[in-house]
Parts: C-alpha cells; structure tokens; sequence
C-alpha cells in the first residue's frame, strides 16, 4: 500500500524509486557489481553483434532501425498516443493536452541536458572493441548511428522511460501500457549497433528516469507544473481566439 499524505506526497513510492536507483547507480560504480554488469554488457553486445552476419535484409533492417531519420517513427509513435487520447477520447480537455505535451517536452529537453552533463564518460561498445561488426560499414549507403564516444547514459532510453512514463500518469492504462511496448522496441536498435551497452540503458537511463519521474509524480510538483502550463494554454487560445 503506497503511503499518500493529503498533500499529494507519496512517500514509499518516492523512497523506493529513489533508493532503487541509487542501488542500480552504485552497483555499476563499484565491485565486485561492477565486474558482473561488465561481463553482462560484453556478452549480450556480442551476440547482438554476431547475428549482424546474418544476411543483408538483417543488416540493412538495423541500419533503417539506427538511421536518424527513424528517430522520428519512435517519436510520432509516442505522440500518436497522446493524440489518440486528446483527439479521439478526450476532445473537450485538448487544452490540457497541449499544456501536457509542453510540460514533456520541457521535461524531456532538461533531462538531456542534464544526462549529457553527468561526469561520466564511457565509449561505446563499438569505440571500444575494434574488431566488431560496424552497420555503417555493412551499410554504407544508409547514414547509421553505431558509435559513440559517451554513451552513458542512453539518451535514447531515457527520452522513451520518459516518455512512456508521463503516459502511464496521464493516459488510460492501455495507452501506458503500449507507451512501455514501444520503449523496449524503440530502445533495441541502439544496443543492435552497439552505440549503446545494454547497462548505459538499464542502469544510466533507469536510474536517471527514476528520480525524475518519481519527483514528478510522486510528489506535488507534477501537479503544480502542469497548473502553470494550462493557464499559460488558455491564454494562448484566447489570443487565437479559440
């Protein structure tokens, strides 16, 4: 049973997601975790990175997969559940999914910001290992993202944990629960091309993920941010004249 005071406060939820992340945080700094995780990260980047032999069409699906311009799929992805909601379900609240919309996407643009300012460096698995396979030397015909010289935490992850995070607070729990389908799909072709190890994602953008999102709804704050951005909503609509 979650502890919740009247002011909007949930205090286990708060404590646990904040120490979950901390335990994640810790385990990957120091040993004897920190071997294992390692050791983790090395053999599921090469088994993903062997079946690149597997045959053009594998290789040349990746490459769409990793190519700057699929980003976008992942985006309009999440986003068409939002506008599902908004358009097709909740039509007379539309102010309040766009006053929402910007709330994410302010949130999602700090927590970047913040995640590429972490005094932790690390290259990818592809910097690291000269010997692996590189789609964008498999595919030269397709722009790919295989390497990074930081790749911790996934920035990738993090803006889809996000993401799917403000739907399972906001949306109905299918929507939720699609957003959480999507996060995992849309999160594969970074550790397919090695540009990101699979703990720069289950450690970095989980635990960066959650205290963002257990501060933001585990607390008054999600409620007091969202109030600002709907009155500002309004007034732009009577501006427009809607």
């Amino acid at each position: 049973m979650i502890l919740t005071t009247n002011n909007g406060w949930q205090i286990k939820r708060l404590v646990s997601a904040n120490l979950l992340s901390l335990i994640l945080l810790l385990s990957w700094l120091l040993e004897p975790s920190r071997g294992l995780w390692l050791a983790l990260d090395e053999q599921i980047f090469w088994a993903m990175n062997r079946s690149l032999h597997w045959g053009e069409g594998w290789q040349r699906f990746w490459a769409i997969a990793n190519n700057r311009v699929f980003d976008l799929v992942a985006a309009i992805a999440m986003t068409l559940l939002f506008a599902h909601q908004a358009l097709l379900r909740d039509r007379e609240r539309i102010k309040h999914y766009v006053a929402l919309g910007a709330f994410m996407f302010i949130t999602l643009l700090l927590m970047l910001l913040i995640s590429k300012n972490l005094p932790i460096e690390r290259p990818s698995a592809t910097a690291q290992f000269t010997d692996a396979v590189r789609l964008s030397q498999l595919v030269p015909d397709i722009p790919t993202k295989d390497y990074s010289s930081d790749s911790f935490p996934g920035d990738h992850g993090l803006v889809l944990l996000l993401s799917a995070g403000f739907a399972l607070a906001y949306l109905p729990k299918i929507h939720g629960l699609l957003a959480l389908v999507l996060m995992v799909l849309f999160t594969l072709p970074r550790l397919m091309s090695g540009a990101h190890w699979l703990t720069d994602e289950i450690v970095g953008a989980l635990s960066l993920g959650l205290v963002t999102l257990s501060w933001l709804f585990a607390t008054p704050l999600h409620r007091a941010i969202l109030d600002w951005f709907e009155q500002k909503t309004r007034r732009l609509f009577e501006l427009l004249g809607r």
